[in-house]
């Protein structure tokens, strides 16, 4: 694992295919956010800061996932200034919710006390979501990909209608919450159309179009 600081507010970590192995995680549980995918992030931040003096308690995060090769992949981690501004422009991604993230002691002590209607008492609470865009060609579905990755999304297809040779991405989640809900929206729309849609939809799908990524759609499409 070797992290580079570009400034005060940024830095980059490259992770290869041994610092994964080693901790017996997958590309894709980067998107998911387990636990340990959030245990890895929480050693990134600590050596961070042993390293660059990079503190990121109590400040909110903006994560790019960049893959370099099928092997590797760079997360950009930011400070943001201003969440209102981030949320507003969707200029970037957050990991788990894009929650402030503190040092690893003082996050394991507030978690075992923190209940689970805090969610609920912010109207933030994790909702069942399916999504599907339409997209002009194969180009604008790899450019959303990087950016939309680590987002909690669990299943993803990719298919193309053969008549109009459209692509169409469905996307799958039970756990992201409303404001990345609105993140995610805002980012895949600069690229893609939104089409109506219903879970019970996805059958026309396959009956009609030609199933191109059946499952986990964006983690085959960050390696291509």
């Amino acid at each position: 694992m070797k992290i580079e600081k570009v400034s005060s507010n940024q830095i980059k970590c490259f992770l290869n295919k041994g610092d994964l192995l080693s901790r017996q995680i997958k590309v894709s549980e980067l998107a998911y956010g387990t636990e340990k995918a959030q245990e890895l992030f929480k050693d990134m931040m600590d050596q961070a800061s042993n390293e660059f003096g990079f503190e990121v308690e109590n400040v909110p995060l903006m994560i790019e996932a960049v893959p370099l090769s099928t092997d590797s992949i760079m997360l950009i981690i930011t400070k943001v200034d201003n969440p209102e501004e981030l949320e507003d422009k969707f200029t970037g991604l957050p990991m788990a919710d894009t929650r402030k993230f503190k040092k690893k002691e003082t996050a394991e002590k507030e978690e075992a006390n923190t209940s689970t209607d805090s969610e609920e008492v912010h109207g933030n609470m994790p909702l069942p979501t399916f999504l599907v865009y339409q997209f002009d060609n194969l180009d604008d579905v790899s450019a959303i990909t990087p950016r939309i990755f680590t987002f909690t999304i669990e299943n993803s297809s990719l298919f193309k209608d053969p008549s109009s040779r459209k692509y169409y991405l469905s996307l799958i989640s039970s756990s992201i919450d409303r404001n990345s809900i609105k993140i995610l929206k805002g980012i895949i729309s600069e690229y893609g159309v939104q089409m109506p849609s219903k879970r019970s939809s996805l059958s026309y799908y396959y009956e009609h179009f030609d199933p191109i990524i059946k499952d986990k759609a964006l983690e085959v499409l960050m390696v291509l």
